[in-house]
């Protein structure tokens, strides 16, 4: 999300900030730090350029820092373990081929510049926009039907990369979430339950309660393995470089879990903004992201076989129902959103949470 702090008082506070870790004599200076208006909707994010002495010769970085928000920001999420984002960021960099942003400092006293916030390199490239989303104006509507399909498959094999880490190896203990289960399907159940108690407060939102009975009722069994789950898994946290990922952003989501929640949320949040484009009247991006041919190109890659799909798809609705009860709160509380009248009218994928519930949704040309 956009900074709400004072930008000329976080260069200065950057600064001293980096004066403080570097080694000593390193004299560091601060470029003008600005926030990105394209942003995402729970970290913060800054721009800056840091310069500084190290081994006798100036070092000049374009960096990126993000932050916890502030608790006037109204939050989406109700805790922001940025530990775990810088974290997941060192292990795809020490352990896979998955492209991410140089990781350089992560910083846990909110002393310095008023909250925890870590720092990584910038990288060039296009993302796929979110406002206006992708599939009805942007670079990616303009590329061909035959680079889209690159983008698609490049994009995929990188999440394949991503599951490809052996999850027995200690160094991923931090993704456990015990205090929620025993097992990774009962954690991200008991998770997204207690998001939700959170994110409602007072009200009853009876469409995701419902889907929470959908769950309980066709719950898979507990996996033998996990993988590593980046969480917010899409094409628009990806920066890409000639139709190919060249990092992989936003990690705040990440957990351990069957490879299937990743790839469930990769196609429905693309279904969002193809519902979008049609609510609107636009034809979206036909063929793009079609549900074969994404889970075809997923098993290819990853030499998975994919189990109990229709349920991870509810479950991606679900998440993303209960994320924007916050997120339609808060452009009500700024301003930015009239107040719709009704609770549901909130819940941006309502119909959609509906439609993979009843059934109906596996029948619609969304899910072809």
């Amino acid at each position: 999300m956009p900074t709400t702090r004072d930008t000329v008082q976080l260069r200065s506070r950057l600064t001293s900030w980096l004066a403080h870790i570097l080694p000593k004599g390193a004299n560091p200076t601060v470029g003008p730090v600005t926030s990105p208006e394209a942003t995402g909707m729970s970290s913060e994010t800054l721009f800056f350029e840091a310069q500084w002495q190290q081994d006798s010769q100036s070092r000049q970085e374009r960096l990126v820092a993000r932050l916890a928000p502030e608790d006037t920001a109204f939050p989406v999420f109700p805790q922001y373990d940025l530990e775990l984002q810088y974290r997941c960021l060192k292990l795809m960099t020490e352990h896979t081929q998955v492209p991410v942003p140089p990781v350089f400092w992560h910083e846990p006293d909110p002393s310095h510049v008023g909250s925890a916030f870590f720092i990584t390199g910038q990288v060039d490239g296009q993302v796929p926009p979110d406002m206006m989303p992708y599939t009805m104006q942007g670079w990616v509507l303009e590329l061909s039907a035959d680079q889209r399909a690159v983008l698609q498959r490049n994009a995929l094999k990188t999440l394949a990369q991503i599951h490809s880490i052996d999850t027995s190896n200690p160094a991923l203990e931090f993704l456990n979430r015990p205090q929620y289960g025993t097992g990774p399907i009962e954690q991200h159940l008991t998770y997204q339950q207690f998001y939700y108690d959170w994110a409602r407060g007072q009200d009853r939102y009876p469409v995701i309660e419902d889907a929470f009975d959908w769950l309980a009722a066709h719950c898979p069994p507990e996996p033998q393995s996990a993988t590593v789950n980046w969480g917010d898994s899409r094409i628009g946290n990806m920066i890409f470089r000639d139709l190919a990922p060249v990092a992989v952003l936003d990690w705040e989501m990440a957990a351990l879990g069957p490879p299937e929640v990743d790839l469930a949320w990769f196609f429905q949040m693309h279904t969002f903004f193809a519902n979008m484009a049609q609510r609107y009247g636009l034809p979206g991006i036909p063929g793009f992201q079609r549900r074969p041919e994404v889970m075809a190109a997923y098993e290819q890659f990853s030499g998975r076989k994919l189990k109990d799909l229709e349920f991870w798809e509810v479950f991606a609705q679900l998440r993303y129902a209960i994320v924007s009860i916050r997120t339609s709160e808060r452009a009500i509380q700024m301003g930015q959103m009239d107040d719709p009248g009704s609770l549901e009218e909130r819940i941006m994928n309502a119909d959609l949470l509906r439609a993979v519930c009843d059934g109906s949704f596996w029948d619609s040309s969304l899910a072809q």
